[in-house]
This record gives structure tokens, C-alpha cells and sequence, in this order.
């Protein structure tokens, strides 16, 4: 695409945790980076199920053993979660809110935190600007007013900050149901600025306890990168004013650029590792504009819904066919705390096993680099996967002529690492690198930046959240909340039979109350209702459920065209979604999560 030119980028981010990057432009970004989970004594979760999903504020290697082992330290988890999830059920305080109201508990924990003298008042004076306005904004979030918004107990208010605040190491984040439900920008915006009031950051001497191994080499500078532009990067979308912002195009309005026809319509779509029809919201118009397409081109090791529709599907090798490294994984640590790798730990691995004689099988790399060869393009190979705030990305000058080999493409993607990606492959017994101590640096000398917590664009979330409940429709009584099963990802697991043999579906859960007063039993079909469409699901008990909520598992069904057999293949939630009302700002997610919808019983059923 940098060879191309093309500036119509879309990526899954903007459909997953987007506000994480809107609020990092509007609040600055600390250079010293954050205390690791296994160094804290106390960590906040909204809207996030590691011990499930593997990811999202634990660390993903073995999370339940790190969450006991930290809780045996005497460790404080504070968890924000409608559902009592498996990870709530292991915290000192679980707050069960009405889903989509995280910026008023937020909010209220952070008006709190400032009342108790809680604050880190040195790192603040240093460090922070705009304590008077977040003070100013945050004021009409009492615990009592919290509690009315939230539906919760106003003391948890009060407790959830005093856990927080006193604590000397921790941090606060959030996940997907957080930034699935209405929220996201405002949401990630108060979760930065209670880790800022609090100082939980990394200050001048600390030791970072991983620097890294694969990653690019950079300095940890107590210092910050002030607050930087959110939007108006260029490659303006012809649908609902979108521009190129921090977080991306916004994926929800891509299918829209397929069907609206004229200048600039999209007519060609690569897809790689994804799974569209299962993923994006709205499913019926992704089925229509994946069919309106001139080129729809998959690589993909297996048969999936999108591919159903493709042009071109092209098997990519597997994993074990292909020589590989822990770099993605150790670079998700500059996405938000507690993702990658706690201790600096690296590992490559040669290819294990060959792939099946006679086979075409390319890996992903290279079937790029080959239209890049027949398109005559000159590539550049970037280091790491995702960009690393304030140091300058390496990048390799691909020779076009010689095809390069699957062991100099990570040699490129790990130029100036933190350690030799030879020294892995020479001692592959070796996983663990602590040669080198890395302390946080003072600032560079006659810097002024701050981190920023009086942005009037978030505060204008704020107060439009202030203002009622905008997602509530009448006679749309229940919310409809994601979530996350185990021994599934999104859309793998669901086609592996001892994966899906629990339920054999993605049932909808109810609270078993719910269920009583609506009259279903478990295994029944019922139809579960938004204001854009109606699907089909299985009914199933949750009693760590909220009352009025319907909580199913997303990716699952089949496309709009399929037999319907919920029992057989599940459903497709995405289908109750809208990506053309209830979106935000800047990323365009539409609500995915707290999503009003009505449940009622099917008189006759074919499942």
C-alpha cells in the first residue's frame, strides 16, 4: 500500500478498542511506559475477561496462574463488568453496572480519588496539565449520582478509589465491552487520566523490568509526548464525513464505500487472516458489498464464511510450516499495559515440518512481495508490528529481483532489536534475556511537554453521556452484551467439534429470572430483536448475569443465505447492528455492546 500509494487503510482496531488510540492524541503519551501486572498491587479492569479472552489486562501467558500468584502477595483486583465474569469472581471489588455506563463509574472513581488527597500531587505538578477542568468535569459524578446512573451501590464508588488510589503500583484499563458500548472515546480518555492522577507510570531510576527483546531498541524517558491531532490525516471516506483518524479508517463504513457507487468506490478488497462476514458489524450490508465487489481476493488457510464469497482464496502456509518469533506478541506492549510480555522473554523457532509434497503453499509475505514483483513496486520492509511511540521505525530496502527468504524477512522485521534475532536462533535454549539493566531516563533537558487532562473534545462526550441515556429505544426493554467462550477466538473454534460441543451454539444467556418471567426454558429458540434486524438464538441460564441483559458470543453463524439451523452452526449477532446510527466519533464503531434489543418466543421453530 506504501508502494501504491493508497491511503484508504482499514484495520480491525476500529472495530474492536478503538477509543485507546483517540484517547492517547487527546491526553499524551508517557514515555517511561507503565508498572508491568507482576510488579502491581493493584489493578482496574472495565469491561475485560483475561482469565477468557487471554488478553486485556493480565498478562496472556498463563493468566489465571499470575492472578493467583498476585493475589497471594496480597494483590487488588478491581473489576467493572455486567457479568460476573470469571475474572470478577477473583476480585477484592466487582462493580455489575448497567452496561454502557463506564464513563459515569470512571468518573465518579476519579472525583473520588481527588477527594480522598489520593492524587500523586509531585507527579502532577511535573508532569500533568488541567487538573482543574477533569476536577470542574467529574464533579457532577457523586457516588450517589453514580449509582443512580450505574445501578449500583454508591459505596463501590468510594471503595473501588480508595483501592486504587492508595495503592503505590497498578493501572487501570480497558477492553472491548468497554469500548464496544457506546463510550469508547470518553471511556479510554478517564481511564488515562486516572492512571495520570495516580502516577502510575514508570518515573526517572525505575527499572524496566522488560525493555524488550525483538522489539526496536528505544530509550524509556520520564517524559511526555504531548497531546497530538486526532484526526485530519488525509483520505476523507465519501459516507457519514470520515476522514483518516489515529485509530484508522473506520472499518464500519467500508462496506458502505463498496455499494455507493461514483468516484472512489471500492471495488477490490484484500483480505488477510480475517473474517468479515462473521466480524463486522451489520452482516447483511458486508454480504452486499462483498458481493458487489469486482475483486475479492482471500488468503486464508481455511474455508470460512468470506471466503465463500471470494474471487481468490490462497492457503497461506501454517504456522508450524513457517519459521517464526515472538515478536507480535511482545509488541502488543505498545498498544496498553499488561498486553505483551511481562519478563523479557523471546523465542524464534525454525520451521517444524514441511508442508505437503507438491503443494503451492506461499506464506502471507510472500504473496505480496510476488504482486509487488509483477506490479514492479519497490518495498520497504518495517520493523516490529505495531509503531513504537517516539522512536523512528527501521526499515530494510527489499531487493525486488532476488526474492529474499523467509529467514531474511525476519531479519528485517527485527533490524536493531533489543537483542540479536541471531543470538535467539544460536542458542534456542536461551528464552529469557535480563543481560541488560534498562532504568527510565530523566526527560531531555528545557522539555515542557505535558500529559493533557482537559480535552474539551472528550469532555464533550462527557457531557453528552450526562445528558441521558441516548441508546435507549422504547419497548426495547433488555441490552444485548458481548462476550467472550472459552476455547474460541473470535471466529476459530466455532467449526471444531470438541470446541463447540458444550453448547453446540453461541446460545444467548439470560439471567435464570429472565428466563422464568419470559417463559423459556433452557436449549429453546427464541427471537432476539433490535431496531435493525432479528435473529434466531438458543436460550441458555447465566446466573452471573445482570438482570435485563442477553449476552452471547460474536463470529458465529453462517451468511445471510445459509439454512438458519441456530442449533447446528449459532448466529450471527452482527446482524442486530447498524454502522449508519449510534456511532462514534471518529472511529465510527457503531454499538456493538448494550445494544437495546427485545426477546420473545417463537411459536414454531424448523431447528
Amino acid at each position: 500500500m506504501d508502494a501504491l500509494g493508497l491511503k484508504m487503510r482499514f484495520a480491525s482496531g476500529t472495530i474492536d478498542q478503538p477509543g485507546k488510540q483517540t484517547a492517547d492524541a487527546a491526553h499524551g503519551y508517557w514515555l517511561g511506559g507503565s508498572f508491568p501486572f507482576d510488579e502491581c498491587d493493584t489493578w482496574m479492569l472495565v469491561g475485560s475477561n483475561p482469565l477468557v479472552a487471554n488478553s486485556g489486562g493480565i498478562p496472556h501467558a498463563n493468566p489465571g496462574r499470575r492472578l493467583k500468584r498476585a493475589l497471594s502477595r496480597g494483590f487488588q483486583l478491581i473489576v467493572i463488568d455486567p457479568r460476573r465474569t470469571e475474572t470478577a469472581r477473583r476480585a477484592a471489588l466487582h462493580i455489575q453496572p448497567k452496561p454502557g455506563t463506564d464513563p459515569a463509574i470512571l468518573a465518579g472513581i476519579i472525583r473520588e480519588v481527588i477527594r480522598q488527597n489520593l492524587c500523586d500531587t509531585p507527579f502532577i505538578a511535573q508532569q500533568v496539565e488541567g487538573l482543574d477542568v477533569l476536577k470542574a468535569e467529574v464533579e457532577p459524578f457523586t457516588p450517589q449520582a453514580v449509582a443512580i446512573i450505574a445501578d449500583i451501590p454508591a459505596r463501590q464508588i468510594i471503595d473501588a478509589a480508595g483501592i486504587f488510589g492508595s495503592a503505590q503500583k497498578g493501572s487501570c484499563t480497558a477492553s472491548t465491552g468497554a469500548n464496544m458500548s457506546g463510550w469508547s472515546n470518553i471511556t479510554e480518555y478517564l481511564v488515562l487520566c486516572l492512571n495520570s492522577i495516580c502516577g502510575r507510570y514508570r518515573k526517572a531510576g525505575d527499572i524496566v523490568t522488560n525493555p524488550g527483546v525483538l522489539t526496536t531498541r528505544r530509550d524509556y524517558k520520564a517524559q511526555a509526548i504531548p497531546p497530538y491531532p486526532i484526526d485530519g490525516y488525509g483520505s476523507k471516506l465519501r459516507v457519514r464525513d470520515f476522514s483518516m483518524a489515529v485509530c484508522g479508517l473506520p472499518t464500519s463504513a467500508l462496506a458502505d464505500e463498496m455499494l455507493l457507487e461514483g468516484e472512489g468506490q471500492v471495488k477490490a478488497l484484500i483480505t488477510i487472516g480475517g473474517n468479515p462476514m462473521m466480524a463486522w458489524p451489520d452482516q447483511q450490508k458486508t454480504y452486499d458489498g462483498l458481493k458487489s465487489l469486482e475483486l475479492n481476493v482471500c488468503v486464508e488457510p481455511r474455508q470460512t464464511a468470506t471466503t465463500a464469497l471470494a474471487d481468490y482464496v490462497l492457503a497461506p502456509k501454517l504456522p508450524l510450516e513457517t519459521p517464526g518469533t515472538t515478536l507480535s506478541t511482545e509488541n502488543l506492549s505498545a498498544v496498553s499495559p499488561a498486553l505483551g510480555h511481562s519478563q523479557p522473554y523471546g523465542q524464534y523457532v525454525p520451521a517444524t515440518v514441511e508442508p505437503p509434497a507438491g503443494s503451492d503453499l506461499l506464506e502471507d509475505w510472500e504473496f505480496f512481495y510476488g504482486l509487488a514483483q509483477h506490479m514492479n513496486l519497490q518495498l520497504n520492509a518495517k520493523a516490529g508490528v505495531f509503531p513504537i511511540m517516539g522512536t523512528d521505525t527501521p526499515q530494510t530496502t527489499m531487493d525486488m529481483e532476488n526474492k529474499p527468504s523467509s529467514e531474511d524477512v525476519l531479519d528485517m522485521v527485527t533490524k536493531d532489536s533489543w537483542v540479536p534475532l541471531e543470538a535467539l536462533r544460536r542458542y534456542p535454549q536461551k528464552v529469557l534475556f535480563v543481560d541488560e539493566t534498562v532504568t527510565v531516563k530523566p526527560a531531555d533537558p528545557g522539555t515542557h511537554a505535558r500529559l493533557s487532562l482537559s480535552s474539551d473534545i472528550m469532555f464533550e462526550e462527557l457531557r453528552e453521556f450526562a445528558r441521558g441515556d441516548k441508546y435507549a429505544r422504547d419497548g426495547f426493554d433488555f441490552r444485548l452484551i458481548s462476550r467472550r467462550m472459552p476455547n474460541h477466538f473470535n471466529s476459530m473454534g466455532p467449526e471444531i467439534e470438541p470446541l463447540y460441543a458444550r453448547y453446540g451454539t453461541n446460545p444467548a444467556f439470560m439471567h435464570p429470572d429472565d428466563l422464568t418471567d419470559a417463559g423459556f426454558s433452557k436449549g429453546d429458540v427464541i427471537s432476539v430483536q433490535s431496531e435493525h434486524a432479528t435473529i434466531k438464538a438458543v436460550v441458555w441460564p447465566d446466573k452471573y448475569l445482570r438482570r435485563g441483559l442477553v449476552s452471547m458470543c460474536h463470529c458465529w453463524g453462517e451468511n445471510p443465505d445459509g439454512t438458519s439451523q441456530v442449533t447446528a452452526v449459532g448466529t450471527n449477532s452482527g446482524r442486530l447492528i447498524s454502522v449508519e446510527v449510534d456511532y462514534a466519533r471518529f472511529s465510527g464503531i457503531p454499538l456493538m455492546s448494550a445494544l437495546p434489543v427485545k426477546v420473545s418466543a417463537i411459536e414454531a421453530s424448523n431447528d
